[in-house]
């Protein structure tokens, strides 16, 4: 019976290893699309959310965070574009409602996939600066995003 024995690459076979990860992965974070917008969620009694969303675009999908002015994180959502649905992560306790998640998931998958077809009493509409008003009839809730320009110099 022979045992197989693991043998540990040499130093220089693991440094360029460790270089060709690292410029894989490079090379394919530049095929994601990743997008700023400044987020605001109106809600029909008057409350609203503001802050940062950030959205990055995959071939299998795409992820998003939204992050209040505060540095709180509000809520993640990740897209799966095979499925078609959003799936939501690390909510802040009063978006943590079944209800909420649902139409928020919902909601959310128009923004990831803005050419597709729209569900039902959902109007978006965008601006010729790359703005996005998306609005949701039913329960009243508007969700505007306007594009961070990032090359902006103080």
């Amino acid at each position: 019976m022979s045992r197989s024995v693991r043998k540990r690459l040499p130093w220089n076979e693991r440094i360029f290893l460790l270089i060709f990860l690292v410029v894989a992965g490079v090379s394919a974070l530049s095929a994601q699309q990743l997008r700023h917008y400044a987020i605001r969620i109106s809600l029909p009694r008057g409350g609203s959310l503001t802050g940062v969303c950030l959205i990055r675009h995959t071939d299998e999908g795409g992820a998003m965070s939204v992050i209040n002015e505060f540095g709180i994180k509000a809520f993640d959502a990740v897209y799966t574009a095979r499925k078609g649905k959003v799936r939501l992560l690390n909510l802040i306790p009063p978006l943590d409602r079944r209800i909420v998640r649902r139409v928020l998931a919902r909601d959310m998958a128009v923004l990831f996939r803005p050419e597709g077809r729209l569900p039902r009493r959902r109007r978006l509409t965008r601006a010729p600066d790359g703005s996005l008003t998306l609005t949701n009839r039913r329960f009243k809730i508007t969700y505007h995003l306007q594009p961070i320009d990032q090359h902006v110099t103080e």
